[in-house]
C-alpha cells in the first residue's frame, strides 16, 4: 500500500484513512504514524476489498450514523463501528491480515460495546 501525506485530510483528530490502495496520513501526524497504525489501515484495506470498496464505504457511513443516533457522542459512535472495532482489536497483531477470516468484521456487529469513552 502506498502512503500519501496530506495537509488537510483526513480531518483533524484522525491520523490516517485508507482509500483504495492508498493510506492518506495527515501531515501533522507524520511522525506519530507507526507500524501499528499501518497495520490498522491494512485491516481496513482487507475490509474494503471484500465489500468491493463502495460497499465498505456505504456500510461504514450507515453504521456510523446509526451509532451516532444511538450514542449521541461522535467518538463513541466512531469507535463502536464494527470495522473500527475489528481494526483496533487486532492492530497489534502483524499476522492478522494473513490469517484473518473473510468478513470477520461481522463478528463485531453482534457484540455490544463495553468500552468507556
Amino acid at each position: 500500500m502506498k502512503i500519501v501525506f496530506c495537509k488537510w485530510f483526513p480531518f483533524k483528530g484522525y491520523k490516517a484513512i485508507t482509500v483504495l490502495k492508498w493510506i492518506i496520513v495527515r501531515k501533522d501526524a507524520k511522525v506519530a504514524f507507526t507500524s501499528v497504525d499501518y497495520n490498522h489501515e491494512c485491516i481496513h484495506y482487507e475490509q474494503e476489498k471484500e465489500l468491493l470498496y463502495i460497499g465498505f464505504y456505504l456500510l461504514y457511513v450507515l453504521e456510523f450514523i446509526v451509532k451516532l443516533l444511538y450514542y449521541r457522542k461522535w467518538h463513541k459512535a466512531y469507535r463502536s463501528i464494527s470495522f473500527e472495532r475489528e481494526a483496533y482489536t487486532n492492530q497489534y497483531n502483524t499476522a492478522y491480515t494473513v490469517k484473518r477470516n473473510k468478513f470477520a468484521w461481522r463478528l463485531y456487529l453482534k457484540q455490544r460495546t463495553n468500552e468507556r469513552y
